[in-house]
This record gives structure tokens, C-alpha cells and sequence, in this order.
């Protein structure tokens, strides 16, 4: 069996699964564009295409290249497993093509490609705050949803979705059945390196890719107060190397993710694979369909200092969330077994033509 994943490697995933895929047997080929420093490359082939309109003749030359490289890929592979909404080529010429070649074919997609404001809010105010606020724009709708779906569905694409908030975004019309999934981490990468419990001055940190939507003012104003009153460390993780990050995130304490969506990313998720204690806000209609034991610290603006200054003061609770929180990635988060299920998936797929 021959996938290929294309075109984004969001939260590092391309590179991810194909590397688990390949340990599993498969034939597996990441193909992306402009790979970013903060996300893992060891598995992808990488495409650097400038702007077209920045640089005509260069761009245009590397436009060209990656879409020959994309088609040829299309070509080689038995299986073509899309990541979030995005396009190759204009008109959805791409997933055409796919679906031309009768290509074994899987969207999945990822958070905001789909995300819908007027779901995303019901339970949310910290979202609809930020949605609210005058000039911003969250660059997605429920007709911008839609939209990108219909693309997938029309040329014959199945779903799949990752982790519990994903499924509410799915257009039933256009996705009756979808297959569900979760991001996925390789473990083996990750050797925990747990908070000890007698620090005295525990280093936080916080590690926003995007801080209007992980709330990042919000959360340094906090930790501002909270040091008058506490001893501890802060570090601001910003478009800081993948491997830099990862290396302050082991030597720290507490690791503070995302205050606005409502749900939990790949911060989180590498943070308990290092024995971190995480705090996150998940909404209260995500929280219950959390698989039992999530150690996350659900943790909102209103009351995150008040919850943080507690764990401050306990060195022995941050161990013991650091240790169920690796235990917890182990049991389901593991790129291998992730893979496992989605070479099922390729299969049954495969199986109907």
C-alpha cells in the first residue's frame, strides 16, 4: 500500500504519521509547502515556493515544480490522505485529479479550516469576546465551512476528524458517516522529564503559535499579578525553532496552552509527553467527551490565576500530574497505534474502489 499525505503539515502530523506508517510497513510520502520551523520535517519532502507576487520568475518556477511534484505523487500512491482544507491548485483542479485517477482518498480535517463560530460560541465566551471585537476576523464561517467541505465531498473524499471537538463542525448533508481520529504523537521521542516536587521556584512557561487565539495577553497580565504574590520563573515560547521549544518545555514546570478556542492542541499533547502539567480552557460541551483520566487542567481566564497559584504551591501535585499526563498521551495518543487504525481505514477505503 502507497499513501501520500499532502498538503500541510499542521501540528507537525504529516511528518508524524508517515514516519509511524513507515515503522508499521507502509509505503508512506509526505509532500508540503513551506514546512514551518516550528513543526517537525525528519518525514516530509518539503517545497519551498516563494510569492508569486513578490517574485514573479522565482515563483512562478517553484509553483510550477511543486505542482509537478504533487501530480506525480497522486500518480505513484494507492491512497491520498489530505490534511485540513487547503489547495494545490485553483479551482480544486487537485482534487479533481485525484478523484479522476480513482484514487483511495481521505480528508481530514484539523481546526480552523472548518470551525464554525456559531457552534464554537454557544458554550464560549472567551471566543465570542474575541469575534466580537471590532476589525477582527477569524477567517472562517459557517458558508466558508461548508464550502471547503462541499469541495472534499463532491469529488468523493471520506472524512475524518481528530479529537472530540471536530465532529460538531461536520456537515451531516455532506459527511453522513466520517471516521474519527486523534493527533498523534511519537512517544519514542519524548522521554519524560518530571517537575520536581521540591522547587522552590517552579518555571511556568507558555507557548503560544498564534497568541491572539491562545489569549496571550490575557495570560501574561496574569502571571504578572501572580508573581507579586508567588516565586516562580516565566518563559514566553514564541516563534521559537520546534526542537528550541521542546527543550524549554522539558526543563519547566508548568506549561499554560490555550485560554480562547476551547480546546486543547499539540502543546498540550507534547507537554504531558515530557510529564508536564498542562492548563488549558476546554468548554464545557467538549469537556464530558474527553476520554476518562484527561489530567488537563481545565482552566479559564476568569479563574486561571487563582487555579495556577494553587499548583505553585504544590510541588507533589505538579509531579503527579506530570506522570498522568504521560500516562495518559501513552494510552491514546500514540503515533503507532494511531497508525495502525488508519492503515484500517486506507484498507476499507481501498476495499470499496
Amino acid at each position: 500500500m502507497r499513501v501520500l499525505h499532502l498538503p500541510n503539515n499542521l501540528a507537525s502530523q504529516i511528518d508524524i504519521l508517515v514516519r509511524a506508517l513507515r515503522d508499521l510497513g507502509v509505503e508512506a510520502r509526505g509532500l508540503v509547502r513551506n514546512n514551518a520551523p516550528i513543526q517537525s520535517g525528519p518525514g516530509v519532502e518539503n517545497y519551498i515556493v516563494l510569492s508569486r507576487k513578490r517574485y514573479p520568475v522565482r515563483g512562478t518556477i517553484q509553483t510550477l515544480g511543486w505542482w509537478s511534484a504533487v501530480r506525480q505523487a497522486i500518480c505513484w500512491a494507492d491512497v491520498v490522505h489530505w490534511h485540513s482544507s487547503g489547495q494545490v491548485l485553483p479551482f480544486a483542479l487537485d482534487l479533481k485529479y485525484i478523484a479522476w485517477q480513482k484514487k483511495a482518498r481521505l480528508v481530514e480535517f484539523w481546526g480552523s479550516d472548518i470551525r464554525i463560530p456559531e457552534i464554537a460560541t454557544r458554550d464560549n465566551p472567551y471566543l465570542a469576546r474575541l469575534l466580537a471585537q471590532p476589525g477582527y476576523r477569524y477567517g472562517i464561517s459557517f458558508k466558508a465551512s461548508h464550502s471547503a467541505q462541499a469541495r472534499f465531498s463532491r469529488n468523493g473524499f471520506a472524512c475524518l476528524v481528530p479529537g472530540p471537538e471536530m465532529p460538531a463542525y461536520v456537515v451531516p448533508e455532506l459527511f453522513p458517516a466520517y471516521y474519527r481520529s486523534e493527533a498523534a504523537l511519537l512517544l519514542s521521542e519524548f522521554q519524560p522529564q518530571y517537575p520536581d516536587p521540591q522547587k522552590r521556584r517552579p518555571l511556568v512557561v507558555h507557548v503560544p503559535s498564534n497568541p491572539m487565539i491562545k489569549g496571550t495577553s490575557d495570560v501574561l497580565h496574569i502571571v504578572e499579578r501572580l508573581q507579586a504574590r508567588h516565586p516562580f520563573d516565566f518563559r514566553l515560547i514564541h516563534r521559537v525553532p520546534r526542537d528550541e521549544a521542546l527543550a524549554i518545555v522539558r526543563e519547566s514546570d508548568i506549561v499554560l496552552d490555550q485560554f480562547i478556542i476551547g480546546s486543547f492542541g499539540l502543546v498540550s499533547l507534547e507537554a504531558m509527553a515530557l510529564g508536564k502539567p498542562v492548563f488549558c480552557y476546554i468548554r464545557p460541551s467538549v469537556t464530558p467527551l474527553l476520554p476518562d483520566g484527561c489530567p488537563i487542567v481545565n482552566a479559564n481566564l476568569d479563574n486561571l490565576a487563582e487555579i495556577l497559584g494553587d499548583l505553585l504551591g504544590d510541588g507533589t501535585m505538579r509531579r503527579e500530574l506530570g506522570q498522568k499526563g504521560r500516562a495518559y498521551v501513552e494510552q491514546h495518543h500514540d503515533a503507532r497505534r494511531i497508525a495502525g487504525h488508519l492503515i484500517e481505514i486506507y484498507q476499507e477505503l481501498l476495499a470499496k474502489g
